[in-house]
């Protein structure tokens, strides 16, 4: 008897179980949203070791245990003295007159990510992935100075080729030319030997948690979602656009891709730059504080037109989760209406209650999701949260022609986002995002003019579709809802 209970499987199976009991014990003091430590829980005992190999790379709390060493609310702080001081003229001069709801999600922009609030800046919105390759050829060929690229996919395509080339070039000339890539969204997507061409050039290539390496690859589940070029600290891109083909032709698997982008000049463009260096830094690369990619230049660009807005940034070590906070602030604040598009839809228990408040309160609450799915497992998640919301009066699309990927909310005609996070608990948790706040009517109704251009592309889900879909598949999506908080 005593000889089994020494045996190697009793022994492993009894350090499984100390195992399983200190995880659970962690689980339960990290005090996360109820349905995201049962989801673990649930992992954990009903998957042995798979569930706790997960927990370990993506469950651990890192808001006690930082990933990043410099984040970028954090050099908002040292390196935008001259923005920052106009911030406060700003709220001093204009607060008392400020409509209350722009008030309320500025200031919580500000205290919850330092994202100071920028009047002078121009914008132009794309919504196909070839006018804005256009416009992004153009301004990487006028490049004088520095071009910073980071994107979550870079395809080594005919498109990624055709960048690339313009990089090389410009590296040749004496522009300095800095690539960052996740390393799990471009995994398997560049060929060696484009790599190669890469680093035997005069262009810096990082990797954001490279998978291969054994230090950062125990944090896979993380990811930098952001989308980030910045030309000579002047021009700025970011949105929901990543560098591969199907973003104009919506590739092998779609006959077409609807997507939203901006080009930023001005203030804003240079809060890109502040992000992309912290990103950089945080990716292996020199801590850069050169006033060089700040030129006041660029600056001027944007004082032809006042245009008030915000970069929101967020990831899992922030120290407030600024990017669900703000989403869910506009649509409780919201009077009158509300457009989302996201190309998943697997919000938390925060948003949900958000959105059905705000149509039981009569405020018109429109959401429009991708209807031809890349990811079947969200997909499927999605259709779980559907009768609730449509017995609180939302309204329902599933984008029909191509894949949908636009990720932008737009409150009552007057404020609007536009950026790299979706309406999931990955975004919101797991990824690092950015999105640009316009608090300005022209941005905000283009937004709402583009979702009714949209909607003749859509099918409008009905509670009949709810009441008609089989068992099985219920069962299905429900079983997934349950680990949707780890997906």
């Amino acid at each position: 008897m005593a000889g089994d209970l020494l045996s190697p499987t009793s022994v492993l199976v009894f350090l499984y179980a100390v195992f399983v009991v200190s995880l659970t014990i962690r689980i339960l003091l990290d005090n996360k949203a109820p349905e995201v430590s049962i989801a673990w829980l649930l992992a954990i005992y009903f998957l042995p070791y798979f569930g706790a190999g997960m927990y370990i790379l993506s469950g651990i709390n890192w808001k006690k245990h930082k990933i990043m060493k410099l984040l970028p609310e954090k050099t908002f702080e040292t390196l935008l003295g001259p923005i920052l001081k106009q911030q406060m003229d700003f709220l001093r001069d204009d607060w008392d007159s400020m409509d209350n709801d722009i008030a309320k999600s500025i200031n919580l922009a500000l205290k919850a990510g330092n994202s100071v609030i920028t009047l002078n800046n121009q914008v132009k919105t794309y919504y196909e992935g070839r006018d804005f390759i256009e416009d992004l050829l153009t301004n990487l060929e006028e490049a004088k100075d520095s071009i910073h690229l980071e994107v979550y996919i870079y395809r080594s395509d005919e498109l990624g080729r055709r960048i690339r080339d313009v990089l090389l070039r410009k590296a040749a000339e004496g522009v300095k030319v800095r690539l960052l890539f996740d390393g799990v969204g471009c995994f398997n997507k560049m060929s060696w030997k484009f790599k190669r061409e890469l680093r035997q050039s005069g262009i810096e290539t990082r990797y954001f948690l490279d998978p291969v390496n054994v230090l950062s690859g125990r944090l896979l589940n993380y990811r930098n979602h952001r989308k980030i070029i910045v030309i000579d600290g002047q021009t700025g891109y970011t949105g929901g656009m990543n560098i591969g083909v199907e973003y104009i032709t919506g590739g092998k698997q779609f006959n077409s891709w609807r997507d939203t982008h901006i080009r930023l000049e001005g203030e804003s463009a240079q809060l890109l730059q502040a992000v992309f260096l912290s990103d950089w830094y945080n990716s292996g690369g020199e801590l850069i504080q050169d006033q060089r990619f700040f030129p006041e230049e660029g600056r001027r660009r944007g004082r032809s037109s006042q245009l008030p807005m915000q970069i929101v940034c967020s990831g899992p070590d922030s120290d407030w989760n600024s990017l669900r906070m703000m989403y869910a602030n506009l649509i409780h604040n919201a009077n009158h209406r509300i457009y989302i598009q996201s190309p998943y839809f697997v919000p938390e228990a925060t948003v949900t209650n958000a959105l059905t408040t705000a149509a039981l309160s009569g405020v018109e609450v429109h959401v429009m999701m991708t209807g031809i799915p890349d990811k079947r497992v969200p997909f499927w998640v999605a259709h779980t949260y559907f009768e609730e919301l449509l017995n609180a009066g939302v309204n329902i699309y599933l984008y029909q022609n191509g894949f949908f990927h636009s990720k932008t909310l737009c409150a009552d005609g007057s404020i609007a986002t536009i950026g790299s996070c979706n309406l999931d608990v990955r975004s919101f948790h797991l990824d690092y995002e950015l999105n640009a706040f316009f608090y300005d009517i022209n941005v905000a109704q283009q937004l709402e003019e583009k979702f009714y251009e949209d909607i003749p592309y859509c099918r409008k889900i009905t509670r009949q579709d709810v009441k008609s879909m089989g068992m099985p598949k219920k069962l299905r999506n429900s079983l997934f809802r349950m680990i949707a908080p780890l997906l």
